[in-house]
């Protein structure tokens, strides 16, 4: 029995320590599920554009700061959910050296789409 101790501890992948990153995938998956009900709920039944959701409206929207903390909140919470959920199939499927790179792939990746929403969204005037 002892023999399947090396063979157990080397594919726990993320169960070996992945607590946090676990607790905070169940996190931005609630959070993104109040944030896509909100915004589905305010867009659709409270503020509804007149025009429709064209560009006039959007342009209108992310006039408001408000909207601007709204969307980059929404950003946020999507990258690091997609993210995390990304480490977490690297640390059970990749067992090579490969980790590294797939992992720091993806964190350039998430910061580079993290940033091409704040230039779009943040500097927005409608």
């Amino acid at each position: 029995m002892e023999y399947m101790r090396g063979y157990i501890d080397r594919y726990q992948g993320s169960s070996k320590s992945g607590e946090f990153n676990w607790l905070m995938q169940r996190v931005s998956g609630v959070a993104l599920l109040v944030l896509l009900l909100g915004h589905f709920f305010i867009q659709h039944f409270i503020g509804a554009p007149v025009g429709g959701a064209g560009y006039a409206a959007v342009a209108a929207r992310l006039s408001d700061l408000g909207w601007k903390l709204f969307d980059m909140t929404f950003v946020t919470f999507a990258l690091y959910h997609g993210i995390n959920g990304i480490f977490m199939v690297i640390e059970d499927y990749v067992y090579s050296g490969w980790r590294v790179f797939w992992k720091g792939f993806f964190w350039i990746v998430g910061v580079l789409y993290w940033v091409l929403a704040a230039l779009t969204i943040i500097p927005f005037k409608g």
